[in-house]
């Protein structure tokens, strides 16, 4: 019990607890919108233009994947490119890394 002529704390009053909550749940939601965000300034469209001109072969097959990499969930657009042939067997199969904040194509992986 408090004595008569002490204080309570903030945090042992209700609108000190509602304060400390609202407190904790705002830098939640802020951490939470920062390491979450998948803002990108390069479109799936530009990403695959970008690896079209990485290659010297005409692809009849492009297919394309959003991704994030690394601890802090960078985003990328990994496009594969490659030729279908009239009995299935795939040609020239690249796919190429682009890093969808900068448009930097960070890797080029060729297929056998």
């Amino acid at each position: 019990m408090p004595s008569a002529g002490s204080a309570r704390g903030l945090r042992d009053r209700r609108l000190g607890r509602i304060l400390i909550l609202a407190a904790v749940l705002l830098v939640a939601l802020l951490v939470a919108k920062t390491c979450g965000s998948t803002e990108t300034k390069l479109g799936q469209d530009e990403a695959v233009a970008i690896a079209r001109q990485a290659v010297t072969f005409e692809p009849n097959l492009v297919q394309v994947r959003f991704i994030k990499r690394g601890f802090q969930s960078r985003p990328y657009w990994a496009v594969s490119l490659s030729q279908r042939q009239p009995d299935g067997r795939l040609e020239n199969v690249t796919v190429i890394v682009i890093d969808a904040t900068t448009g930097d194509i960070t890797e080029v992986r060729k297929g056998a």
